[in-house]
């Protein structure tokens, strides 16, 4: 190993452990609590997750372990958002194999395939539950959002317990949202849909389109030995992937609104999009340009949006679908689903690297 290679190792491992020990230690900060049952919480625990099954690391199966026995009677039903979490359990039945988990789990499952609000063209609706907010016109919109907060546990879960069922539940939310959402003269996702209005809503948003990219890789990765034909998958992820790699700046990162010159850089955008590039490579869908990109992303991002204590800098905040000038005024906030993002990358770089 060169010398230039064991400083790059350095700073990961520091980045991977200031980014650890952030989201780890969250209490009460821009209004997160790790432990409550939410999509906020939810992302950044799939990263603890991520983590873990590239490291297999102790600190991190004790936190999930830990997460599992003091949340997972605060599971709830009714939104889209509200599944994620539900990855910490099957990943905790995997580690414990304690069976409330794994019927927890299968509640979710059946509620994402009996009781989920759908939109008059079969998708998922952006609807939240009795309690937790949200506009009645919610009922008639698909989120490109959705296919992170549900169907990834949908893939993972219905692989994991051979329910055929929840598998092509899941394929058949990722076709509605191709086939309302993709925008075939850019190759990006628009952040929504109005069902009834049956026009795009939002704008390009980058993170939007990160979820996407990250979606369609774990699809990739989970269904690849599968008899399930993923062709159609792997050709939107590939046509995303280049397009968004012509709209990167010229330190690889990437802006809120991707086309947009003028809007601000965003490193949960940055970081979804790394992790695609780099995973994409690592199962040999793309070339090593895109490890290259990914790397300098990260190396960006260590080096200049990484606070002292960890805190990710220069992510936005929450973001519904709305005009242009909305997306813009949207401020930069510390918020635990871009420190689960971060992390994600982190650990899937040190494991590609070998470095794990």
């Amino acid at each position: 190993m060169t010398i230039e290679q064991q400083l790059q190792r350095q700073s990961l491992q520091q980045g991977i452990d200031l980014v650890w020990r952030k989201l780890s230690n969250i209490a009460e900060d821009m209004g997160d609590n790790v432990h409550f049952w939410e999509w906020t919480p939810g992302v950044g625990m799939f990263g603890i997750i991520k983590a873990y099954e590239a490291t297999g690391e102790q600190r991190y199966s004790s936190f999930i372990e830990n997460w599992a026995i003091e949340n997972a009677e605060k599971i709830k039903f009714g939104s889209v958002n509200w599944v994620i979490p539900a990855n910490v359990l099957q990943s905790s039945y995997l580690l414990t194999g304690e069976d409330n988990y794994l019927e927890a789990c299968r509640k979710m499952a059946h509620w994402c395939l009996h009781e989920a609000l759908r939109t008059s063209n079969g998708g998922y609706a952006h609807v939240w539950g009795e309690g937790a907010g949200g506009l009645e016109d919610y009922r008639n919109q698909l989120w490109i959002d959705t296919l992170f907060m549900a169907g990834i546990f949908m893939l993972r879960f219905g692989k994991f317990d051979n329910n055929a069922n929840l598998i092509e539940e899941a394929l058949n939310q990722f076709n509605i949202h191709i086939e309302s959402q993709f925008d075939r003269s850019c190759n990006l996702f628009y952040h929504g849909y109005h069902c009834l209005d049956q026009t795009t809503l939002g704008e390009h948003w980058g993170r939007g389109n990160g979820w996407a990219v990250v979606s369609l890789i774990e699809l990739l990765d989970l269904l690849q030995d599968t008899s399930y034909d993923t062709s159609t998958y792997a050709e939107v992820f590939k046509a995303q992937m280049q397009s968004v790699y012509k709209l990167r700046m010229d330190n690889g990162m990437l802006r809120t609104l991707l086309k947009l010159e003028s809007s601000y850089l965003e490193t949960s955008a940055s970081a979804l999009f790394a992790y695609a590039a780099v995973k994409g490579y690592r199962l040999g869908l793309l070339d090593e340009s895109y490890l290259s990109w990914g790397e300098q992303i990260t190396d960006h991002i260590l080096s200049n949006h990484l606070g002292e204590d960890g805190t990710v800098l220069h992510a936005s905040g929450g973001t519904d679908c709305q005009e242009l000038e909305g997306y813009l005024k949207v401020p930069y906030q510390s918020r635990q689903y871009n420190a689960g993002i971060v992390l994600m990358l982190l650990t899937e770089v040190n494991f590609v690297k070998g470095w794990g």
